[in-house]
């Protein structure tokens, strides 16, 4: 493959350099005398050649119809440059425009300074905090070195007629030198009269204030899972007390019983033969009544203390005439006996039947009532309040995740650009030396000191505040080496802060190391802190709180985050959601109000694709704490309203089976009171019999013939 053909430019193309007539002398001092390296000087003599003038003096000067190669041409407009920026002299306009400039500048910065650092300091907190922000005054003193801020009062976006916080005076001592090099280092930064939750006159909302694409898909994301895990909770309970309703299922099984249909089948029937057969008993019993009356003293008589034989034979004789008629009565019964029997079968195959109907519909109101009572489930109570839990915490959460996604961009810009910058230098570097190839002049080297200090430096920060309007000390907090560029800085900042809640101590720790040779995250926070307000309405419950806080937040440098802790909530006021059966409800609240200690463990980690993701890491605990006193108050309620339910349809049953039942019963008193009529009959005779046996043996005893023939007749009528 041939050569590519080196492209060439004509040297008429060059700068006004190239294009003047030099004599010898003035080439020297104009051209030669200001290019340092010899390289260049040697191109330069190059393009230059010597000829005669008319006054026959030598000059040199460029051919313009010589051609020079691409790079020979870049490297001459090169040193072109740098010849004409060498031009010495003072120049009186401009050096006066110069001076007229410098002297407005100063002036503006003299008289607008102040205003301008106010208005600096007021858009970026309310960018940071997305609420108005106040300052009362701002002095900044130049050749002072120092910066005062007095009356910052810090909006609560939340809460737009409270401050966050309130500081009576901000004082700066900062580095002149560094100032004027560009860079604001402060060496002690002082905050004093620190106050949290003053009043505000005017509302510190802010109309319109945009909120980041991040913070925006954060925030939906945490109403969205707030809303889903709340309603959710709120539904499921509703869902699982909906059909504990007795009147309810008591409506729906009556229409499943069968034992009724029975018994409105057979109830006719067995009626029937009780109309039949209730007379008869009553019709035997006169005579059974007239019997016992007609042997009554003769049985009752100790015949065994008589010795006349007439008396004797009477008695016999006349006892020998009522078992006869005995005899006749119990031919009667055993009839009627036989006779009902076939009946009597009949009605207890009706009475099994109906027995038979009314233990099914018996076992089908135990499978409703069981049916009824899985419906509550102490897990499914445990996860329902463990939704509720979590809705909580990430309508929470999503409130605090702007400050900390801003305290997440502040971290990130602590790492500097040392590393990009350097780059983009090696590659100018590396494209300049492509083109043209220049070599150093002998020369000193000079060694400089390593620059610590990057643009933005506080090296100590201390702040304190009182109560607002008393002596007690409120705040305390320090701050080392906040820095723009902790690369350079070569140190990680550090953040320390004791503080009250309603009288009650909190702490503090955070580090932030933005370093590039480091493995530590981006951000290690640690908090403690007692008395913290709570307030929250998971739908299923509502509650007021001061809480007790511990919680660790752990942030890479590839902006995701963790923070992880315990939540300890000493509960001023719970109340349960409504729902039926009433009297369920009622006790449901009334359990949920005597919660006074709930511990929440949690994990909250932010997903660059799910946003926050929360969990609860002491789901036994919690359960223990606010669920299972709950189930165990439910179940014996339920199972109270279970035992009603079950004696309100066993009297039903007894109502819609009672007749046929009461029917059956009839014919089986009078079954039994006409064996039982048999009975006497058979009792009678057995007295009569005895009392024949007796009076016979004392007739015998009398020694006379009567006794024999008493014997005769007695047995002629007993066969």
């Amino acid at each position: 493959m041939a050569d590519k053909k080196e492209k060439k430019v004509p040297a008429k193309k060059l700068p006004g350099l190239f294009k003047k007539k030099y004599s010898e002398e003035d080439f020297k001092k104009k051209v030669l005398k200001k290019i340092y390296i010899d390289a260049d000087k040697k191109l330069v003599e190059k393009q230059f050649t010597k000829e005669k003038n008319a006054k026959g003096k030598t000059i040199l000067l460029v051919d313009k119809t010589a051609q020079l190669s691409k790079a020979d041409f870049i490297r001459c407009k090169a040193i072109a440059k740098d010849v004409k920026n060498q031009r010495g002299g003072i120049k009186l306009l401009p050096l006066f425009a110069t001076i007229i400039f410098i002297a407005a500048i100063g002036i503006t910065v003299t008289l607008f300074k102040n205003i301008v650092l106010q208005r600096a300091i007021t858009l970026t907190m309310q960018g940071i905090f997305g609420a108005k922000t106040d300052v009362e005054k701002v002095d900044l003193q130049i050749f002072g070195t120092s910066l005062e801020v007095d009356g910052l009062a810090q909006a609560n976006k939340d809460s737009p007629m409270k401050n966050l916080f309130q500081i009576d005076k901000i004082h700066v001592d900062f580095n002149l030198t560094d100032l004027l090099r560009g860079k604001f280092h402060a060496e002690n930064i002082e905050v004093s009269g620190v106050a949290i939750g003053t009043d505000r006159e005017k509302s510190g909302e802010i109309i319109g204030n945009p909120k980041s694409k991040a913070e925006q898909f954060v925030e939906k994301v945490a109403v969205e899972n707030s809303e889903n895990l709340s309603n959710g909770a709120s539904n499921r309970l509703k869902q699982m007390f909906e059909n504990y309703n007795p009147e309810k299922m008591l409506s729906n099984v009556q229409n499943e019983l069968k034992s009724p249909a029975v018994a409105k089948q057979i109830s006719g029937e067995v009626q029937q033969k009780v109309e039949k057969w209730k007379n008869v008993p009553s019709e035997y019993e006169k005579s059974i009544t007239n019997l016992t009356k007609s042997v009554n003293s003769l049985v009752k008589t100790d015949w065994g203390k008589i010795n006349d034989p007439v008396k004797l034979k009477k008695a016999l004789e006349d006892l020998n005439t009522a078992l006869v008629e005995s005899d006749s009565l119990k031919d009667k019964l055993n009839s009627q006996t036989k006779n009902i029997k076939t009946d009597a079968t009949l009605v207890s195959n009706y009475s099994s039947e109906l027995q038979s109907a009314i233990k099914a519909d018996s076992a089908l109101v135990d499978s409703k009532i069981a049916e009824m009572k899985s419906l509550f489930s102490a897990d499914g109570l445990k996860n329902i309040m463990m939704d509720a839990v979590k809705g909580m915490l990430y309508e929470k959460a999503g409130k605090f995740y702007p400050y900390i996604n801003k305290a997440m961009d502040a971290a990130m810009n602590s790492k500097g650009n040392v590393k990009s910058e350097g780059k983009a230098d090696s590659k100018k570097e590396k494209k300049k030396s492509k083109n043209v190839n220049h070599s150093r002049s002998h020369g000193r080297t000079v060694y400089y000191k390593k620059d610590t200090v990057p643009k933005l430096l506080i090296e100590n920060v201390k702040a304190s505040g009182y109560e607002y309007k008393t002596n007690e000390l409120l705040f305390e907090g320090t701050a080392k080496d906040i820095s723009s560029d902790q690369n350079m800085r070569g140190k990680p900042a550090l953040i320390n802060a004791d503080f009250k809640v309603l009288g009650k101590p909190n702490s503090a720790n955070v580090t932030i190391d933005a370093r590039e040779n480091t493995k530590a995250p981006l951000v290690l926070a640690k908090y403690s802190g007692k008395g913290y307000p709570l307030s929250a309405d998971a739908q299923v419950f509502a509650l007021k709180s001061n809480s007790d806080i511990n919680a660790t937040l752990t942030a890479q440098k590839d902006g995701s985050f963790v923070v992880g802790g315990t939540l300890n909530l000493n509960v001023k006021e719970m109340t349960g959601m409504k729902f039926e059966p009433a009297k369920v409800s009622d006790l449901y609240g009334k359990t949920v109000a005597g919660i006074k200690n709930l511990s929440i463990g949690f994990n909250a980690g932010f997903d660059a694709e799910k946003g926050l993701v929360i969990e609860i890491t002491n789901m036994d605990k919690l359960a223990s704490q606010l669920s299972t006193p709950v189930a165990n108050a439910l179940t014996g309620e339920l199972n109270t309203i279970a035992k009603d339910a079950k004696n309100n349809i066993t009297k039903v049953l007894n109502e819609k089976t009672g007749i046929a039942a009461s029917s059956i019963n009839q014919f089986t008193d009078i079954s039994k009171a006409i064996n039982g009529e048999l009975n006497s009959v058979n009792e009678i005779q057995k007295q009569i019999k005895n009392k024949q046996a007796e009076i016979t043996k004392q007739l015998a005893k009398t020694g006379t013939n009567a006794a024999a023939d008493a014997a005769k007749g007695a047995l002629k009528k007993l066969f």
